[in-house]
């Protein structure tokens, strides 16, 4: 049986959001249906973010999106879990721009453009 890799990635499923945030992201789906947020973390370079809940096997599950260069998506059995991925997707985008340069152009073998 395989081992389940100890990376850098696994490490950010450790949800760094703050109480307040999640009572607040919670408020608003229960008020709006849906929760959306966005943030710049570089000059001109903005994160998008929304969780939405949507039907799945007979019970409410959550729509997580991050989107920037790359966008992520998964559905989740709780909002906990969605936020938990959120955070685990925008620090992905991150770490692939700093530790690798990628811009949504850029490929394994083309880290400069045409």
């Amino acid at each position: 049986m395989s081992r389940i890799p100890d990376g850098p990635y696994l490490k950010l499923l450790v949800s760094q959001a703050t109480q307040p945030q999640m009572s607040a992201i919670r408020a608003a789906i229960e008020r709006d249906g849906r929760w959306q947020g966005r943030v710049e973390w570089r000059i001109s370079t903005d994160t998008e973010f929304s969780i939405e809940p949507v039907h799945r096997e007979g019970s409410i599950w959550y729509r997580v999106r991050v989107a920037c260069d790359h966008e992520f998506t998964s559905v989740c059995p709780t909002l906990d879990r969605a936020i938990e991925f959120m955070g685990l997707y925008q620090g992905l985008i991150a770490q692939l721009f700093y530790e690798v340069g990628w811009p949504s152009w850029a490929t394994r073998t083309q880290l400069n453009p045409k």
